[in-house]
């Protein structure tokens, strides 16, 4: 029997793979020049599964000002089914005169009601500005049901977003991908969703509470050559800066 979690070992050799790699790209003394924690929720309804739901917990640390690492865990149901969703992430801005930064995403997607578990492996680069941005990469996804083989798959990994209204206090935009941290979809698996995000500052200092909306229009269900129906979902949430 395959064990639930098979990423202990996967997780740290990409972590370490990662800080040898940046460590000899950059000579640096390591400081901490911010922290993110979050959560949201996101009930969907689609024709699929009906409704589905998930309650997703989040992190960030930003390093020297141009390191970032990501982590977070969701959980839910797709119908009646109990799904659990991780990611890591690492990335760090290349030192060009425009904001080019490359990506490293790990996710792990696993039903066990299914026997089913998704490995990805998912490099991008990043062109993101103030008003709008795209990230391309080539998604490496590894499907594992039951006791069966493998099945490895690249795909075409591609987001682009614009924000079309943007203040010190809140961000309004738009966004269409085919991929986020903890989902990775086929070629034809887009989703389209409107965002906002409103800024509190805490008691006069650079500390920060976000509150997170989003309308999203997207695909659920299993990733592996399933044709499903587009739903609609709402992803709200809070994120604290400090």
């Amino acid at each position: 029997m395959r064990a639930l979690f098979p990423l202990q070992q996967k997780l740290v050799c990409f972590l370490l793979l990662f800080v040898i790699f940046l460590s000899h790209l950059y000579a640096f003394e390591v400081n901490i020049t911010g922290k993110e924690l979050g959560v949201d929720i996101k009930p969907e309804f689609n024709r699929s599964f009906y409704f589905c739901y998930d309650i997703s917990f989040f992190g960030s640390l930003e390093i020297n000002k141009y390191i970032n690492l990501e982590s977070g865990i969701a959980m839910g149901r797709t119908g009646k089914v109990f799904d659990i969703d991780l990611f890591v992430k690492g990335g760090f801005d290349l030192p060009l005169p425009v904001p080019l930064s490359f990506n490293l995403l790990y996710m792990y997607n696993g039903t066990p009601d299914y026997l089913t578990h998704i490995h990805t492996a998912l490099p991008l680069l990043a062109l993101k500005g103030q008003w709008a941005g795209i990230s391309v990469g080539t998604t490496l996804r590894s499907t594992i049901f039951d006791q069966e083989s493998a099945i490895l798959e690249p795909i075409l990994a591609l987001s682009v977003f614009v924000n079309f209204y943007q203040t010190e206090k809140m961000k309004f935009g738009l966004e269409a991908a085919n991929f986020d941290n903890f989902h990775a979809g086929n070629m034809g698996s887009y989703f389209l969703k409107f965002y906002s995000l409103i800024h509190f500052a805490i008691g006069g200092t650079s500390q920060r509470l976000s509150v997170i909306n989003e309308i999203r229009i997207e695909q659920t269900g299993s990733v592996g050559l399933d044709a499903n129906f587009y739903g609609v979902a709402y992803r709200g949430g809070v994120v604290y800066k400090w």
